[in-house]
């Protein structure tokens, strides 16, 4: 066998609870995988006595407690803290760790903004909309207003956050702050869907006359909601629902809730996911 690690200290009755990522840890070796897979969400706040005390007395590493309990004193950094433990539990090599050191080294020395910026679209790519969302909009608060391309990248990024909760009037608002910050073709085609989703025909019709310039955009918009049609029609989930409303329709009652109760619970799993904060 190979890559055998040989764990330490004991396997946690209490997991600490990691609130950003929304995961509990049970093990020291868990924290550590934690720390390598989410490097990007790590800060000086994961410096702190709480995490101390669950390595202390949940994990049994007295002597690694109490050598950690010094850098809380002396607020250390996050790469030193972090790289400590990495190296205690023997689970990587050292140029795993030394790569590791000079990100966080490397994020220490970046802005607020900056690093927060990073912090949401790790957060963004990992499906976490909800969380993402909530650091965009106080980056607003942040961001120079003469920094025109930062700032339509935010409105952009929370505009499609909006349309991926089906919410595309407030997907409409941000997507035009976009457009009228930085005007580019990505914006304005993301702009004219979400008003054609949420848009009446009449309205959207009335949109189309007061915008002559943009009619190719209006006609690639279209071929793209027909492409898109077209792929739901022969996805697995519209095969799924037909096969529900077959069960429904031919009064298989039992077949009916069975698969209707396991798609409900999956959509409800993805929504927590997308939206715990």
């Amino acid at each position: 066998m190979n890559n055998v690690c040989l764990c330490v200290g004991n396997y946690a009755k209490t997991p600490y609870y990691v609130k950003i990522s929304d995961i509990s840890l049970y093990s020291i070796e868990e924290l550590c995988y934690y720390f390598m897979d989410k490097v990007y969400l790590l800060d000086d706040s994961i410096v702190s006595a709480e995490l101390v005390r669950w390595i202390k007395l949940e994990c049994g590493l007295t002597e690694l407690a109490e050598e950690l309990e010094i850098f809380v004193r002396k607020r250390m950094s996050a790469a030193s803290f972090v790289t400590t433990i990495l190296e205690r539990t023997n689970m990587y090599d050292e140029s795993t760790i030394k790569r590791i050191e000079q990100i966080l080294k490397e994020q220490a020395n970046l802005s607020s903004t900056d690093r927060y910026r990073k912090q949401a679209e790790y957060l963004y790519k990992q499906g976490r909309y909800r969380q993402a969302l909530i650091i965009y909009s106080e980056l607003l608060d942040y961001l120079p207003k003469r920094d025109n391309l930062a700032r339509a990248q935010l409105y952009y990024n929370i505009a499609t956050i909006y349309a991926m909760d089906f919410a595309y009037n407030k997907a409409a608002d941000f997507y035009y702050e976009s457009y009228r910050l930085y005007p580019d073709k990505q914006a304005r085609l993301a702009y004219i869907l979400a008003c054609r989703r949420s848009m009446s025909d009449y309205i959207y019709g009335s949109f189309k006359r007061e915008n002559p310039d943009w009619e190719e955009d209006f006609r690639e918009i279209e071929e793209q909601c027909a492409r898109v049609e077209e792929r739901w029609h022969t996805s697995k989930e519209k095969a799924m629902l037909s096969e529900l409303f077959t069960y429904r329709d031919q009064g298989q009652t039992e077949e009916y809730y069975q698969m209707a109760g396991a798609l409900l619970r999956q959509l409800k799993r993805d929504y927590k996911h997308q939206t715990q904060v």
